[in-house]
């Protein structure tokens, strides 16, 4: 099946975006700060001239990621002739998502657990307690149970995409027959989706992002002219940011961008880096507050100050260290689970 490389590197992007934005996670809980007020006390922060729209506005990462997400689904799963069964499909999502989570999930409340003895507190986010374990165990964390962020707080996205993955199996794998159906069925919900006010619905603003994913899909793999798409992709997005910031118009033009630069990497090498890029965006985005945990931890019992996260030095120490996390975590983890599981359960 065609790899779609600039769509791996964006992949990246989106991680370190995110990544990027919970930097802020070492000066202080969750929710104790604006992006404002914070920032107003933290222009010092590492790179901070350059890098400031990722420090104030990285959240967005996880829209593009759900844009992406719904790309990724629609080349997989339409375009095979087969049918795909409703045990293939949610067992392959079981074998790819909950081993890392499952993982990540304990680290985290041994390490919340080490905070709590030791300092009396829990560290970035406080709803760690038995039934938001519960809520995280059965991946039902961002479901309208939970009272607020709980442990390992990044899964909420991924909590969130498990229903959307429901919805999709429903209406797409049983709709693929009708592709071109499909298209203007896609457009039509997105644009009646985009005339609601879904402040109070995550789950319909993140439907909105994975099913305009599809749609794009959908565009790139009927349109051969991908000079044409990738002129008219930055043209949207340059549309995207007049008057006020469109979000969901900027997401599925960059994933256009991305996808239709696919015809311009030629070079073998950058194609591996692209994919091994592609391979470390799950373990980053789980492994980030774990990693953030723990070098709290080491840095309260050694009693140093709070000023050293200002340093260069320890910004280059945490992501190189979340890049060897996720190497060995993919390698060593996450891909031989991921097949052992699914050859496993298959069988059975």
């Amino acid at each position: 099946m065609k790899r779609y490389f600039g769509i791996e590197f964006l992949r990246l992007l989106t991680s370190v975006s995110v990544l990027l934005y919970h930097y802020r996670h070492f000066f202080g809980p969750y929710n104790s700060y604006s992006s404002n007020n914070f920032f107003e006390d933290k222009t010092e922060l590492p790179f901070f001239s350059i890098l400031e729209s990722f420090y104030i506005n990285g959240f967005y990462g996880v829209h593009v990621f759900y844009t992406i997400s719904g790309f990724v689904f629609a080349h997989v799963y339409l375009s095979i002739d087969r049918k795909i069964t409703s045990k293939e499909f949610f067992l392959n999502r079981f074998a790819r998502l909950y081993p890392l989570h499952f993982a990540t999930l304990i680290i985290v409340a041994l390490l919340q657990f080490l905070h709590l003895t030791t300092s009396n507190s829990f560290q970035i986010v406080m709803n760690n307690d038995i039934y938001h374990f519960i809520l995280n165990l059965f991946f039902i964390s961002s479901w309208g149970f939970e009272k607020g962020h709980s442990f390992n707080a990044p899964i909420w996205s991924v909590s969130i995409e498990i229903a959307i993955y429901i919805l999709f199996f429903l209406l797409i794998i049983y709709l693929r027959k009708f592709k071109l159906t499909l298209v203007i069925l896609l457009s039509i919900v997105f644009l009646l989706l985009n005339k609601l006010d879904l402040n109070d619905s995550l789950f319909l603003e993140c439907a909105r992002l994975f099913f305009s994913g599809v749609l794009v899909y959908q565009i790139i793999s009927r349109f051969k002219n991908m000079y044409i798409l990738s002129i008219l992709s930055i043209i949207l997005i340059v549309l995207s940011f007049v008057g006020n910031f469109k979000i969901h118009l900027f997401c599925p033009s960059l994933l256009l961008l991305f996808a239709s630069s696919e015809d311009l990497i030629k070079n073998e090498k950058i194609k591996t880096f692209c994919k091994m890029s592609g391979n470390l965006t799950y373990a980053l985005y789980l492994l980030h507050i774990p990693t953030q945990l723990l070098l709290l931890f080491i840095i309260n019992s050694f009693a140093l100050p709070t000023s050293i996260y200002l340093e260069t030095y320890f910004f280059f120490i945490f992501f190189g260290i979340m890049i060897i996390f996720a190497h060995f975590c993919f390698k060593f983890y996450e891909n031989p689970l991921n097949k052992k599981i699914r050859n496993f359960l298959m069988k059975n």
